[in-house]
């Protein structure tokens, strides 16, 4: 899937969005370092966002392990995540903003092993604002790809969104 930003009527609004993709992508080009992503759309039961955000994920330099673009967000299986042990942890439920993720965080914290992913252990377990970015499609979609972009390239990318829009969380 290739995000392409339709147009509105009377309006340069796409093609501004467009362009900030693009310079995101342009960025990006020659970048070998692609660290593995999960992103975890539902706690309980565990669920791995699909659809867009595997392609969102992409586009921002990352590889999502367990999910594929144009695809329903599929079950998770712990074990499975596990296996995969992703460089990166972003927590994104559905319909969630970050204080209600913060406030269900325990469920993955009490998973076994949870303490031993490479993402954790690296202190590169995100909580994102799903309900405003991440769980429809719309213009907010080109927001969600600069969070994930301040995520995994926080070096080369600042847009604004951190402490707003996604949070790190330190597990202890």
């Amino acid at each position: 899937m290739q995000i392409k930003i339709v147009s509105f009527a009377g309006n340069n609004l796409p093609e501004e969005l467009q362009e900030r993709v693009d310079i995101i992508r342009h960025k990006l080009k020659f970048s070998e370092n692609k660290p593995t992503i999960a992103s975890v759309e539902w706690l309980e039961p565990l669920r791995l966002s699909g659809n867009w955000v595997p392609e969102l994920v992409s586009i921002a330099g990352g590889i999502p392990v367990s999910a594929e673009a144009d695809e329903h967000s599929p079950y998770g299986s712990w074990g499975e995540i596990r296996l995969q042990d992703p460089d990166i942890l972003i927590i994104m439920p559905l319909g969630f903003p970050i204080e209600r993720t913060l406030n269900e965080i325990d469920l993955l914290l009490q998973l076994p092993g949870f303490d031993q992913l490479k993402a954790v252990k690296n202190n590169r377990v995100y909580i994102a604002d799903g309900n405003r970015y991440f769980n429809r499609p719309g213009p907010c979609i080109v927001d969600s790809i600069e969070i994930l972009a301040e995520i995994i390239n926080p070096k080369q990318f600042i847009f604004g969104y951190e402490g707003d829009g996604w949070i790190k969380f330190v597990a202890l």
